[in-house]
């Protein structure tokens, strides 16, 4: 589930910082599962969960703080590959210019060093890997690792999606967050069904399971980018 860092994912955060990319953020693609109430806000607002945590990654929770809890255009219900790049997506919202892609206005507004891709759940089909590699391509271009990801479900029925997201970050030499595992000791895979999507929707525990690893997974990308792994 720790993704390996290589020499890649260092040479892109040293060319971010020589653009001026902020060390200590992150930013989070993702659908309404990504929102931060749910996902690592816990850990910025709820004294409680962040003292529940070993050192090390409080140590990262404090490094990372002022992205734990922030909303962005990138973040919303039904988030594909593709909505990443369509101005509408973020309805004039966040402070975003309306010729904006949702992607750009984030990454603008918040210029942050790492992403957590965690679209895929709602995916575009055929299409799917040829935004995603617009949405790496975009990214390494201005010096900001990729942190790809797995996810619990295969509402696809073939598991296409993670092999696609495995691929793509041997193919760039990028972080994997392999999150597939992380739930399947869980009933259903920790998932529901909340609407007509079938089983997309993670449980409580699932959730927790989620925001746990990804605290792991973005501790480990920046300790190695940084030297200090």
């Amino acid at each position: 589930m720790i993704p390996i860092v290589g020499k890649h994912a260092r040479e892109v955060y040293v060319l971010g910082q020589t653009l001026g990319n902020a060390s200590q953020s992150f930013s989070v693609f993702g659908d309404c599962q990504s929102e931060p109430g749910i996902f690592l806000g816990p850990y910025a607002a709820d004294p409680a969960a962040f003292e529940a945590l070993p050192p090390t990654l409080q140590e990262t929770v404090r490094y990372f703080e002022g992205s734990l809890y922030r909303f962005s255009p990138t973040v919303k219900a039904g988030t594909t590959a593709a909505a990443l790049f369509w101005p509408e997506w973020h309805g004039n919202e966040y402070g975003c210019e309306h010729t904006e892609s949702p992607l750009d206005c984030e990454l603008h507004r918040h210029n942050p060093s790492f992403v957590l891709i965690m679209v895929g759940t709602h995916n575009e089909d055929s299409r799917n890997e040829y935004y995603m590699r617009m949405v790496l391509e975009t990214l390494l271009e201005r010096g900001i690792v990729p942190i790809l990801s797995t996810k619990a479900d295969n509402i696809e029925g073939d598991d296409h999606i993670n092999l696609e997201a495995a691929r793509l970050a041997v193919e760039y030499d990028l972080p994997l967050w392999n999150f597939w595992p992380v739930t399947g000791n869980l009933p259903n895979r920790g998932l529901y069904t909340r609407n007509y999507l079938g089983d997309v929707f993670l449980t409580d525990e699932a959730l927790e399971l989620r925001r746990y690893s990804a605290l792991q997974v973005l501790d480990a990308v920046w300790r190695a980018v940084m030297g200090n792994e």
